[in-house]
């Protein structure tokens, strides 16, 4: 068969999902996104933005029943899959679980999920905040969501799941449905005078009817040959950054960008993350515009002009940036505050965030964001006396919920732009409250936190919780010691032996968690617990320092989150106890910092 590209529907390509037809080869990993970059994957597709190829791999009859294959996230694997998914895993999968609505719930949480989109925003073209999200205990299936029409059309959304549908969107019922959407937010002046039935019907068939370029390699193509090709595709290649292309814009305008980058010699914001000289961009585009992805970057060209929203809601033309006096200024600016911003995440005082290390940073892409919100604080001087305690809960909220994970630049502009509204009106930063008492408690599984953003945010608070060596004493707040380094360590270690078996059922699930790491010297890790079981070493350390009973040495591993329960369980090598006092202490410590 041809290998030449074509283009399919989303439509199409997730019927076939649904069919069994697409199946993830066995050297693939598994589905890894985060809610909020099934978010951001819609709202390009809204825009009709480019949202990369799919490729896959036609398999024959022996291919398709020989070979281990797993089926798409949510669906079932058919009995004689067609094709296996080389690349577009992610993106096939996501569509699915948001328009399918399978009975199974999102990878990596304790719930369901379901996705709807803000018709009041897209038909505003207010695309970052269009699409969003909700979690619940129990899955609503598609009938129950239609039943609920009075309840979207007061909102002005509409759940995704029912474009699964086909039949639903095609009937009356779904045309009276769109009619009183229209009517009632004319009426009430929140949608264009414009707007008709048949557009908001587009908008939300233009989903469905969304096309990817798709290539199909051919069945001829032996194993080792795919295996090669997709070695390739995740191999990272040489492509042109929105820096790169900004250098190149700016130039004619007397402004050289990466000779400006290069001279800022401040190494300790450069290491945060490679991609440090656009997020600087990305600040200055916040502060400006209250958006950040590449399309608004570019409006940053001296005399580039573009359309800006007025508070009354009308559209003006404006220039953002008059001259390369003007950008100097802005990128000198963001400079300034990007550290700031670096600062309260990597100290240790009142109201810093604790990443001692660069690597232990939960989210690098919060960033642009928390420099954008000092930089418009500070010169608005707003007359508030509680910025901080908001700017911490937000912070926290931000970084346990996984908003920042994957490409987030809807959500790094809405929280902007939420932050400016509570600079001038007080309303509250809808982010603050994604994180609360039930989701740390029933959402949060921190057994299965084994890395990402909620597993260095938890050391974050070890560092701030002024934790101290094991055997040494020593602060583990300060950075690392000259010849002695600070890192995350096993509490339990990885190849320790001689555990209970019937208290230790969860060590292979759990062993890596952020349960049971905390900081410690390597020096400790490697000499003074080695691969000894929790009650040799601690009974060891007690010996050294000359510690009579357990209240002393409980101080010590309070500040690790470690309560007396869980200490309790540590001398008896009680994995699974351990780990279940430790969750409590944790999520009781997470409640504290998304608490005002």
């Amino acid at each position: 068969m041809s290998e030449d590209p074509g283009k399919t529907k989303v439509e199409n390509l997730l019927q076939a999902v649904h069919d069994g037809d697409y199946v993830i080869p066995y050297f693939q990993r598994g589905y890894e996104w985060e809610p909020t970059m099934v978010s951001d994957l819609i709202v390009s597709i809204l825009q009709d933005y480019y949202a990369g190829l799919l490729l896959f791999w036609e398999l024959d009859a022996d291919k398709s029943e020989k070979q281990v294959w797993d089926p798409v996230w949510g669906a079932k694997r058919g009995n004689h899959p067609t094709k296996a998914i080389l690349d577009g895993q992610q993106r096939l999968a996501s569509l699915y679980y948001a328009i399918y609505n399978p009975k199974k719930k999102f990878p990596n949480r304790k719930t369901y999920y379901r996705w709807y989109l803000n018709l009041d925003k897209c038909l505003n073209e207010e695309y970052g905040e269009a699409v969003d999200y909700r979690y619940s205990f129990y899955h609503r299936s598609i009938a129950s969501l239609k039943q609920r029409r009075d309840e979207w059309i007061e909102k002005g959304v509409i759940p995704l799941a029912i474009l699964s549908d086909s039949k639903y969107l095609t009937t009356s019922e779904f045309e009276l449905w769109i009619q009183d959407y229209v009517r009632d937010r004319k009426e009430r002046d929140i949608i264009p005078d414009n707007v008709t039935s048949f557009g908001v019907s587009n908008v939300v068939r233009g989903i469905l009817e969304y096309q990817f370029i798709v290539t199909t390699l051919s069945k001829e193509r032996d194993v080792h040959d795919i295996c090669n090709i997709f070695a390739r595709i995740n191999q990272k290649g040489m492509r042109l950054s929105t820096f790169d292309l900004m250098n190149a814009f700016l130039y004619p305008h007397g402004i050289e960008l990466r000779k400006w980058w290069e001279a800022l010699d401040n190494p300790k914001l450069e290491a945060v993350d490679r991609n440090m000289n656009e997020y600087l961009l990305k600040l200055i585009s916040l502060y400006l515009q209250g958006y950040c992805s590449s399309k608004y970057i570019y409006n940053l060209i001296p005399g580039q002009e573009t359309k800006k929203r007025l508070p009354s809601g009308k559209m003006e033309d404006v220039v953002l940036v008059k001259d390369q006096d003007d950008f100097t200024r802005l990128w000198e600016q963001a400079c300034r505050y990007a550290e700031k911003a670096r600062e309260v995440i990597m100290n240790v005082g009142h109201r810093d965030f604790g990443a001692i290390k660069s690597k232990f940073i939960p989210n690098t892409t919060i960033v642009p964001v928390l420099g954008a919100v000092l930089w418009k604080y500070e010169q608005r001087q707003p007359k508030v006396t509680d910025f901080r305690p908001h700017l911490s809960r937000w912070y926290w909220s931000a970084v346990f919920s996984g908003d920042y994970s994957g490409s987030s630049d809807t959500i790094m502009a809405k929280d902007f732009r939420d932050w400016e509204r509570w600079l001038e009106e007080g309303r509250e930063v809808e982010r603050a409250s994604r994180v609360d008492e039930d989701f740390i408690q029933n959402e949060l599984d921190l057994s299965r936190v084994k890395r990402g953003s909620q597993y260095n945010a938890v050391l974050c608070m070890l560092a701030l919780n002024n934790a101290r060596d094991f055997f040494t004493g020593r602060p583990l707040a300060t950075g690392d010691y000259i010849e002695e380094r600070i890192n995350d360590h096993h509490i339990f270690p990885v190849k320790v032996k001689g555990l209970p078996l019937e208290t230790s059922r969860e060590f292979k699930t759990c062993r890596d968690s952020i349960l049971n790491r905390t900081l410690l010297l390597d020096q400790t890790n490697k000499h003074e617990i080695s691969n000894d079981k929790p009650s040799v070493y601690l009974k060891r350390l007690m010996e050294q320092e000359g510690i009579d009973d357990r209240g002393q040495l409980g101080e010590l591993m309070e500040a690790h989150f470690i309560s007396s329960e869980a200490l309790d369980c540590l001398f008896r090598d009680d994995f699974d106890g351990f780990i279940e006092e430790r969750e409590k202490t944790i999520k009781a410590h997470i409640l504290a910092h998304v608490s005002l």
